[in-house]
């Protein structure tokens, strides 16, 4: 009891802490910045580089999304999005033309106009490195955002309105043909867009619809080491950074039109820019346009979507279930505060159990459904998750501990059950409840630092996680066998209560945060597993200690698995079902892959507990029996029986890791829905080898595996953010 009141006082100050650093962030930073738009513009840095090289921008506390041609078709449809400004700003129309697949468009002659139309998008360039062009005033003049004393002008009538402005500030043209009036000529340029900027906010656009908006890009910082000598004595960094720091005076409602990320972007990598050091890369340019797009379109994207998955310059989305889960929390508090003054502990255990499971529910939301925690882009070093993975193991052993028997009161209940179900049952011995949990918490340990390091992105690292989640199936098929042969307990009530363990938590997370439910996978797979035990085991029960009998119902039930899993249509039944009746979504091809990746291991598990609790029951070495033949082991078949296993664990893994048959995610997982039983049965028959070793299992990892379907569905709002895609950042440092 000491160490349980310990451990709740150093959650709820953890919980403490955690919620001092929101409010933090709150009133210091989401309060300046409350739809992230400030972070997209202004402060972002490149992510470390990918297993292939590659890197990618990222801004801080929020997630840029690359557009593809068809998201930036459906955001600027029916739009019109023009280029203003000099070479570096036409890099972002060339940039634009590539995403939108403009074929046929030809580079003119230089300091030329460019347009051209891609299905319903109207894109183009205006050549003005001065900011002084007709054509230039007309657009701003069309824009509802203009000054009041704009309106004087008759020119404003008939202008044709553009969607997306994107205006390069004159300064390398002033610089380069300005001589001493550089700034001067700078400051004329730039103050012709300075009243233009102003625009709605996140919120107001998600009411009233996406609207005009327009950017002022700084001057590029060239690369000075690369620039001519004609170039290098007119372009100074004192004459950049004079410019540059005349645009960081603006007030922070127009700084926000300011992409200074654009100059961040060229200042880290190596090889930016071209030979000339004046422009930079396709691919920075690229990054540029993925930049403004997020800007522009995320707001619209997420009113479409509630899966969207870019989180920077957008309105969190709404939620109706947030205020009165909160009441309803409230409630239950001071109900518990009440009954705890006044000593009254009949519902004390039931309160507490329900305030958890809301104040859950709102952890969830405050993590993931807001932007009080900033989220940004994961990537994989290897490393880094090898060495945390050492951590985990080593904290594991360290908790070695003797497995305890059950107390006397257990013990006889157990014996009285057994012996009215099953005269002679001694009990397995064999993977018992302490084990089974061990190895479930030792495998989700894993899988919890595999999908925060999003080590998914290498090939060795995922085949080793598929054979743990393989091995979570055969543990429950196994365990749910055990009990259903030993008890014979095949009750409607205890068929419910079961379905309500498993179904509860992630239905309650599926309608709080809007996701699918297929998202929670475990959750409807274990589901679906348990229903076809139960009645594979239900049918004829009565025959089920004949192993003829039983294998014949397990190879039936394994082909109507295969049949069921194998065509969308009973699927996509049950999936109209859950929509119509429950308001949840399924995804109909999400869950025949995942059935489809364990669709025979769950029954291995099945007819391994059907042997054990057979040779168990007749209290022999007997563990397979059909008719005349028995199958025994030999006394002194043990040391070979662990050297098949290792042998067959070294086999798998050395076939797996380096055949080249299997460096695809496919083709392993073809090979794997029919051998992942070999090595999970190795490791279970060596981890029950000797008699010390079932005596002792590991305290840490099954405690967490004994809550291990609970962390499976809280980490994707709390461990980890939007969907387990992206880290959760308090926005105080760089690093999650």
């Amino acid at each position: 009891m000491a160490y349980q009141s310990r451990l709740w006082v150093v959650t709820w100050f953890t919980i403490l802490v955690v919620i001092s650093l929101l409010g933090y962030h709150k009133y210091y930073d989401y309060k300046s910045d409350p739809f992230h738009c400030r972070a997209l513009l202004h402060n972002g840095k490149w992510s470390r580089p990918s297993l292939d090289g590659s890197r990618k921008w990222e801004a801080k506390g929020c997630h840029i999304v690359e557009y593809p041609p068809k998201a930036t078709h459906d955001c600027l449809h029916g739009r019109r999005a023009v280029f203003i400004g000099d070479s570096a700003i036409r890099q972002l129309f060339w940039a634009a033309a590539r995403r939108l697949d403009a074929k046929g468009l030809l580079a003119p002659a230089k300091h030329r106009d460019l347009s051209f139309d891609a299905d319903s998008v109207k894109v183009e360039f205006i050549w003005d490195p001065w900011l002084n062009s007709t054509a230039l005033k007309t657009i701003l003049w069309a824009l509802p955002t203009k000054p009041a004393y704009i309106y004087e002008y008759e020119e404003t009538k008939g202008a044709l309105p553009a969607d997306l402005i994107v205006v390069g500030a004159p300064g390398l043209w002033a610089a380069r043909y300005g001589g001493d009036d550089y700034l001067k000529l700078f400051v004329e340029g730039v103050q012709a867009v300075i009243p233009y900027l102003s625009s709605p906010t996140p919120k107001s656009q998600a009411v009233a619809g996406i609207g005009p908006r327009i950017f002022l890009a700084p001057v590029q910082n060239p690369e000075y080491d690369k620039l001519s000598p004609n170039r290098s004595v007119t372009i100074t960094p004192d004459r950049i950074d004079a410019m540059n720091e005349y645009l960081s005076l603006l007030s922070p409602r127009r700084s926000l039109h300011v992409p200074w990320a654009f100059n961040q972007m060229s200042a880290d990598p190596k090889n930016a820019f071209g030979v000339d050091g004046l422009h930079v890369s396709d691919y920075i340019a690229t990054q540029k346009l993925d930049v403004v797009l997020n800007a522009y379109c995320n707001v619209e994207q997420r009113a479409r979507s509630r899966y969207f998955k870019g989180t920077c310059c957008t309105e969190d989305p709404p939620n109706r279930i947030f205020w009165p889960v909160f009441f309803l929390g409230v409630l239950m508090a001071v109900y518990h505060v009440y009954n705890a003054h006044h000593r009254v502990v009949q519902n004390l255990v039931l309160i507490r159990a329900n305030f958890g499971i809301i104040f859950t529910l709102l952890w969830c939301w405050a993590c993931d459904g807001k932007s009080y925690l900033g989220k940004e882009e994961r990537w994989y070093q290897e490393d880094d998750f090898v060495r945390v993975c050492l951590y985990w193991l080593i904290a594991s052993i360290l908790g070695c501990r003797r497995t305890t028997p059950p107390r006397s009161e257990e013990l006889s209940l157990s014996i009285e059950e057994i012996k009215r179900h099953s005269p002679g049952y001694r009990g397995p011995g064999f993977l018992s409840r302490e084990q089974s949990d061990e190895i479930k918490g030792l495998m989700q340990g894993f899988i919890l630092l595999y999908h925060y390091h999003y080590a998914s992105q290498t090939l060795w690292v995922y085949k080793i996680i598929r054979l743990f989640i393989s091995g979570y199936f055969y543990l429950s098929g196994y365990g749910h066998t055990i009990y259903l042969l030993k008890t014979e307990d095949y009750s409607i009530r205890r068929f419910a209560a079961l379905m309500f363990r498993i179904n509860f938590l992630s239905a309650l997370v599926s309608y709080m945060m809007g996701t699918t439910y297929s998202l929670y996978y475990f959750a409807p797979a274990i589901t679906f597993w348990y229903c076809v035990m139960y009645i594979t085991l239900g049918f004829f029960r009565s025959h089920n200690h004949r192993l003829l009998w039983l294998i014949t119902k397990v190879v039936v039930a394994a082909l109507l698995v295969d049949w069921f899993t194998s065509e969308p249509g009973p699927i996509k039944a049950v999936a109209t079902f859950l929509r119509v009746v429950f308001r949840m979504s399924l995804d109909v091809e999400e869950m025949r892959f995942r059935l489809r990746l364990d669709r025979y291991i769950v029954f291995v598990g099945i007819m391994v507990a059907a042997l054990v609790h057979k040779a168990s029951t007749h209290r022999t070495r007997a563990v397979f029996t059909i008719g005349g033949l028995r199958l025994r082991l030999p006394r002194n078949a043990k040391v070979l029986l662990n050297i098949t296993c290792v042998a067959a664990l070294v086999t798998f893994f050395f076939i797996t890791q380096n055949h080249p048959g299997f460096e695809e995610k496919r083709q392993y997982n073809e090979f794997h829905s029919l051998m992942s039983w070999a090595p999970i049965l190795s490791f279970v028959v060596l981890r029950n080898s000797h008699s010390a070793s079932r005596r002792f299992h590991l305290a840490l990892p099954a405690a967490l595996g004994r809550i291990s379907l609970e962390t499976y569905v809280l980490q994707h709002h709390i461990w980890l953010g939007r969907n387990a895609k992206e880290w959760l950042t308090l926005g105080i440092w760089e690093s999650p």
